[in-house]
């Protein structure tokens, strides 16, 4: 598993992206604001359209199927976290000799 630590190498990069990104939003005139309220009527429009197509009962089953499966994922990593077998309770024969 790769290091996930935060170095300073990476806090200058931040810096200097997050001045890259303000000048371009500066010199486009946009405001943080307008980008969170383009997110949101976009959002709003793919429901709307959504709605429309007969596709918002699909939405509203994958807010309980989603949620579900997932919570299923979490729960069989922890599991094989937890017996250290790592494989998610599968055993693995390298040696050839199935």
């Amino acid at each position: 598993m790769a290091d996930k630590s935060i170095t300073s190498g990476t806090i200058i990069k931040l810096v200097i992206w997050s001045f890259v990104v303000g000048f371009v939003m500066y010199k486009l005139a946009w405001s943080p604001g307008d980008i969170v309220g383009w997110i949101g009527n976009t959002l709003a429009e793919m429901w709307a359209w959504f709605s429309g197509s007969g596709m918002e009962y699909v939405l509203l089953g994958a807010t309980i199927v989603v949620p579900v499966f997932l919570f299923s994922r979490f729960r069989d990593r922890m599991r094989a976290g937890r017996t250290g077998d790592g494989g998610g309770g599968r055993s693995s024969n390298r040696s050839g000799d199935e």
